[in-house]
């Protein structure tokens, strides 16, 4: 859809940084997210800044926001919250939803980390894949209490991939010929334990 880039000039000047012109920083963001109505923990702002291609979750530059609006069609507050449901959809599709799992681990990293924080790790999972790991509750359980360390990038996105073929009883991981990392080797142990315990 065509976009004038006027009114996104306008809405950018809106709630950019009054301590730098060519961004919109942490007050800019949060005043973004009153006016679409939504939390800025909601995931339909992470899907929001996956669409835009930012690199950075709390400062946007305006060329970010600017571009990746023009991409979405949208040159209004209204026009944002309309595309929600699309954008959310999108992800759908398993190759665009891998896509957007790396991109939230790349986004949610402290500054010059390469690993991502277990609480944020945590907080992250509950968020994006509950309908898709059937055990989540059980993993993050695992990680809190044994094994306690930050998650590299090849944990986080193996763990989508074990989420995604992990059977109900995680009978069909075979730990003899594992090509799993150990610490989800741990966790089919763990869990094993813990689900034999309730049958």
């Amino acid at each position: 859809p065509a976009c004038d880039v006027g009114l996104l000039e306008l809405l950018f000047v809106k709630y950019k940084d009054p301590s730098d012109e060519a961004s919109i920083g942490i007050d800019g963001l949060l005043s973004f997210c009153d006016d679409l109505g939504i939390a800025p923990d909601d995931v339909r702002m992470l899907v929001l800044c996956f669409n835009l291609g930012v690199k950075n979750s709390v400062r946007w530059t305006k060329q970010e926001f600017i571009q990746g609006l023009v991409r979405l069609g949208c040159d209004s507050i209204a026009k944002i919250k309309d595309r929600f449901h699309s954008m959310q959809a999108d992800l759908i599709d398993p190759i665009r939803f891998k896509s957007f799992y790396s991109f939230a681990f790349d986004i949610s990293r402290m500054d010059g980390q390469k690993v991502l924080d277990l609480q944020t790790a945590l907080t992250l999972w509950r968020l994006i894949i509950a309908d898709k790991f059937k055990h989540l509750d059980l993993w993050c359980e695992f990680l809190e209490t044994e094994y306690k360390k930050s998650i590299t990038k090849d944990t986080w996105m193996l763990t989508l991939d074990f989420g995604l073929v992990a059977d109900d009883q995680l009978s069909n991981i075979d730990l003899e010929s594992s090509a799993w990392p150990v610490v989800i080797d741990e966790f089919v142990e763990f869990a094993r334990t813990r689900l034999s315990g309730k049958a």
